[in-house]
């Protein structure tokens, strides 16, 4: 997953805390508009890795984002609004320079379409021509006011990027619902349906379990469930017939063994795929890179079996092979745009093949598998 870019502004500070709260007499106006505008470039930074954190197709977390991004706006331009009114109180309303020349020039350079905050909340449908139209002034009345026209820009160039942005989101493809699509359409050629796996970094583990159950009517071969039949056997055949006569501690002892056989098939499936490659290193090693990119060392590969048993780490490839190998059986991976993955087929030509997906674009975290099962079997 993406790591989410660090700026400069600390991220639990509020931005009208970071900006100063009061404007000082010693302050000249144009260090108060520069200041400014360093705090909207700050803002600005901040908006951008707050978007970056709505991961694609999350329209809560997008909603989130742009509710906090408003907030975010308003409570900085509500605070330097105050801070300029401040600054004219203590010089008697003038702005520097005669005839206002100095402050115009000033406006004119402050405005910079790079520093408005972006965002996407609402959009106003008055036509952009219309909105440029500038009341006009006879030239014996009022002059214009320069601050209210700048922000007036300011605002119009927003909406005509917001309306840009627009375009371009409606021009996008969802690659989920195309991927979902195709995958959906192979699974009705293959007589077979999708089974949607929780992603919680075990669903390539948690989707072979489900084929094995579906399958071949039994969780993975476990320890557990191999001590569960051990015990099974010796009651039954060393305590009587009826099962109403069976002590209760023997009962109970056969209901902890099938509960925790139950619950630690994803423990187990991981043990077993990570003490196989362990096993099979040279079978591996060949087609696995460290951090940097390299072929893994045997300290490397060690680290990489480690986590691989005892962390959600994700799965792939390697492990699917691994957990064939494990459980003798092929393993068939349907994906979008290529062909049908068929792993140890050649191994195992007359055992039925457990089936999975594989999805690029499901959720915006990554990679994820789900379960394709039998339509005769539901």
């Amino acid at each position: 997953m993406d790591q989410v870019p660090t700026t400069t502004l600390a991220q639990d500070t509020p931005v009208s805390d970071q900006a100063a709260t009061t404007t000082t007499p010693a302050e000249s106006y144009e260090e108060l508009k520069a200041r400014h505008k360093k705090e909207q470039r700050d803002l600005t930074a901040r908006v951008t890795a707050l978007k970056k954190t709505a991961t694609k197709g999350d329209k809560k977390k997008k909603k989130e984002v742009a509710a906090e991004v408003a907030q975010l706006e308003h409570d900085l331009n509500q605070q330097q609004d105050k801070e300029e009114n401040e600054w004219k109180s203590l010089h008697g309303g003038a702005l520097p320079g005669a005839g206002g020349q100095e402050n115009n020039a000033l406006e004119e350079d402050d405005f910079d379409v790079n520093d408005i905050p972006i965002d996407h909340l609402t959009i106003d449908s008055t036509p952009a021509n219309k909105q440029s139209q500038q009341p006009q002034q006879s030239s014996g009345g009022k002059k214009p006011n320069r601050q209210k026209a700048r922000k007036d820009r300011k605002a119009q160039a927003l909406k005509e990027m917001q309306h840009e942005a627009e375009k371009e989101a409606e021009g996008q493809v969802n690659m989920n619902e195309v991927e979902r699509k195709a995958i959906d359409e192979l699974s009705v050629v293959m007589g077979v349906s999708v089974k949607d796996i929780t992603a919680d970094g075990h669903c390539l583990y948690n989707a072979i379990a489900d084929q094995l159950s579906q399958r071949y009517q039994t969780e993975a071969c476990t320890p557990y469930f191999d001590m569960l039949c051990f015990v099974r056997s010796f009651i039954f055949q060393s305590r009587p017939a009826d099962k109403n006569k069976r002590s209760f501690v023997d009962l109970f002892t056969i209901s902890v063994l099938e509960y925790t056989c139950n619950q630690t098939t994803v423990k187990n499936l991981r043990h077993g795929t990570a003490e196989y490659m362990r096993q099979n290193s040279d079978d591996f090693l060949p087609f696995l890179s460290n951090k940097h990119g390299d072929m893994m060392s045997p300290e490397d590969f060690s680290e990489y079996c480690n986590d691989l048993e005892s962390t959600a780490v994700w799965g792939g490839q390697p492990e699917l092979l691994a957990l064939s190998r494990v459980h003798e059986v092929p393993i068939w991976v349907v994906q979008m745009g290529s062909p049908t993955v068929k792993l140890s087929a050649d191994v195992y030509p007359d055992k039925t093949p457990l089936m999975v997906s594989y999805h690029r674009h499901m959720y915006g975290l990554g990679e994820h598998y789900n379960s394709l099962r039998s339509r005769t079997v539901e």
